[in-house]
């Protein structure tokens, strides 16, 4: 009894360190990129057409800031049109497409792809904003846009957030104004479950906003605050009526 025993615990640790071998030896699994690599991108634009897609992206070259803080903000938004680019080709799986994925997306017959990157500038006396507006065409049922915005202090160069402009409890007065005023902005075909559902304070909800002379304006992405077919929608709340929670610099 005691011979079965030692024999079989000696099996157990041969099987045991063959386990332990046979893991040490193992090639580890390739591990899939984290992050997205940034396109590196001309000065002010860039355009490229492929068999299966079409980019164009305007971009700003130049700031009013000045210095390193107009290098800084330069850079800031140049990386985020090559960030966006970048993972628009990603998702796009454009060099690993099948056979069957070309006939299915229609591009065996002409169809293709498409993202569109461009911006306008708003400034104000503190303040000088960027709205960048991207435009994608995967061919679904629909293209979608988007919004990203760039705000910077035209004294320090420092680009704004909205925490950098408000006190405390923005978030409640910027969901209270929104959801007061959205329904005339929308007008006939807002419903408030939908207002109330991209206007809670939120910071994501507030986050693509600028200034425009004395109008402190926030965007809605289509699908936010409304029905796709109403399209994206724009609010301007008047600085006056932000006094309490704008900090002096920005009244």
């Amino acid at each position: 009894m005691q011979k079965n025993t030692i024999i079989g615990a000696f099996v157990l640790f041969v099987a045991i360190a063959a386990l332990i071998l046979y893991a040490a030896m193992k090639p580890a699994p390739a591990k899939a990129p984290t992050t997205i690599p940034t396109v590196v991108l001309p000065v002010s634009s860039f355009t490229e057409h492929a068999p299966y897609y079409d980019i164009t992206a305007n971009y700003a070259s130049s700031t009013p800031l000045g210095g390193d803080a107009n290098v800084s903000a330069v850079e800031l938004m140049k990386n985020f049109v090559g960030t966006t680019i970048s993972q628009f080709k990603t998702e796009g799986n454009f060099d690993n497409l099948t056979p069957e994925d070309i006939t299915a997306m229609g591009f065996d017959k002409g169809r293709k792809e498409t993202l569109q990157i461009t911006y306008l500038i708003a400034s104000s006396a503190h303040t000088v904003s960027y709205i960048f507006t991207i435009y994608e065409d995967t061919l679904g049922a629909h293209g979608n846009t988007f919004f990203h915005t760039f705000t910077f202090d035209t004294g320090t160069g420092a680009s704004l957030s909205l925490a950098d402009i408000f006190s405390s409890s923005y978030l409640d007065t910027l969901s209270s104004i929104s959801r007061t005023k959205l329904p005339s902005v929308i007008g006939d075909d807002a419903d408030p479950a939908f207002i109330n559902n991209g206007t809670t304070p939120d910071e994501k909800n507030f986050e693509n906003f600028f200034f425009d002379n004395r109008d402190f304006v926030v965007l809605f992405a289509p699908y936010q605050v409304a029905a796709y077919a109403d399209g994206p929608q724009t609010l301007r709340i008047p600085l006056s009526e932000l006094s309490s929670i704008l900090k002096p610099e920005y009244r």
